[in-house]
């Protein structure tokens, strides 16, 4: 896959809240865990989390979870730039886009 079909999947420069939302599901999937395990390890409750991938409007706190925890950057949940995700994270990630 070329950089320009990854920036297509990604939906970079889409910050409309089903493109996050959309971006948020890839990044949980990649990480196996269900919606429930990811809020416990993340710290947030699961009725909140639910409301925050499924709102496309992630908090600070979740956003922040999953760059400590799995190196998904901002950039990319927020705005679907690709570039400051490491290579295996970012395959990872596109098996769940498009």
């Amino acid at each position: 896959m070329d950089y320009l079909e990854i920036e297509r999947i990604c939906r970079r420069g889409d910050t409309s809240p089903e493109a996050i939302h959309k971006r948020l599901v890839a990044a949980r999937l990649m990480t196996g865990m269900s919606q429930k395990e990811l809020a416990e390890n993340a710290g947030i409750k699961y009725t909140t989390f639910r409301s925050q991938e499924q709102s496309g409007a992630p908090s600070v706190r979740l956003m922040s979870y999953f760059l400590s925890a799995f190196q998904v950057d901002f950039n990319f949940i927020l705005g679907g730039d690709p570039a400051r995700l490491p290579a295996d994270v970012l395959r990872e990630i596109a098996k769940h886009l498009d």
